[in-house]
């Protein structure tokens, strides 16, 4: 996913996260503790970027894993997308995180950001997308469902690392017409 202009005024861009990036997301995660504290109810841990690159179910590969940075015109990573594909059934890009560097929330760029995400992962053949939120977290569930995400189901009392949480899981179907194709 390589995108020349992104957010507003086109002063952001994205691509796929490598290994020699793991060190610009760590410092993206302290910076962003706060999504932490809301997700797991502590701050980031010390390997959190090099989880970032495997983190999903145990009966997924690693390599339908997708981290996605979106980076300033001076190459600054300012936020992740990480994602996995065909999962939990084949067609369903399931997206894990979204985070933004504080500084740079409320500019559009979230927005920006996932639908590009949206648009590569309809491109790739996705027919639906999804996403799990802790249920505390009324702004991510509310910027989520005013982008078209809809409340599928919840679970109550699950482990979300430093607390007992709820989660919402929320859908979005590929909009049909939508371009395709591996």
């Amino acid at each position: 996913m390589q995108l020349a202009a992104l957010g507003p005024e086109g002063r952001y861009h994205t691509r796929l996260l490598a290994p020699p990036d793991l060190r610009a997301l760590q410092a993206l995660f302290e910076r962003a503790a706060d999504y932490f504290a809301i997700a797991t109810g502590g701050p980031p841990a010390s390997d959190e970027a090099p989880r970032a690159f495997v983190a999903g179910p145990p009966t997924k590969d690693v390599s339908a894993k997708r981290v996605v940075g979106a980076f300033t015109t001076h190459d600054t990573l300012i936020g992740v997308l990480d994602a996995l594909t065909d999962w939990p059934d084949d067609g369903t890009w399931s997206i894990g995180m979204l985070l933004l560097d504080p500084a740079h929330r409320g500019s559009g760029l979230g927005g920006s950001l996932l639908e590009a995400f949206e648009r590569w992962a309809a491109a790739e053949g996705a027919s639906r997308l999804r996403t799990a939120v802790v249920g505390h977290h009324t702004a991510g569930l509310a910027f989520l469902e005013r982008r078209g995400y809809a409340r599928e189901s919840a679970l109550t009392d699950y482990d979300a690392g430093g607390r007992r949480a709820s989660v919402v899981f929320l859908v979005k179907p590929v909009p049909q017409g939508a371009p395709r194709g591996k």
